[in-house]
């Protein structure tokens, strides 16, 4: 197997599972993504929202034909996640969003090479 293509799947499953699991943990309402949304301003069904589609991307994320309409949904919620964390002035919080973004971004520029 060529090292490129070994780089790509491990660059997709990391970020394909972290996305699964913290999708999970909001569509179940974890008392920590709770206090977070909340605390952002945000309604919990919008958690709920984004909780799905983060399952969503990590599913599309590792198949063929829908991993660009995946990558783009993720650079929007990370976009949003990272407004929202300046916004609510948490500058903190808001640099795992933006290294995710850089990862996706990583992803994105393997496939073009593969």
């Amino acid at each position: 197997m060529e090292i490129k293509l070994i780089i790509f799947w491990v660059l997709l499953i990391a970020m394909a599972a972290p996305s699964f699991f913290f999708g999970f943990t909001k569509i179940i309402g974890k008392q920590d993504k709770v206090e977070l949304f909340n605390r952002l301003g945000y309604p919990l069904w919008f958690m709920k929202l984004v909780g799905i589609g983060e399952i969503t991307i990590a599913i599309g994320l590792l198949l063929e034909p829908t991993r660009f309409i995946a990558i783009g949904l993720s650079a929007i919620i990370l976009t949003g996640a990272v407004f929202s964390h300046f916004r609510a002035k948490e500058p903190k919080e808001a640099i795992p969003p933006a290294i995710v973004f850089l990862h996706l971004t990583a992803i994105y520029i393997f496939t073009f090479f593969l």
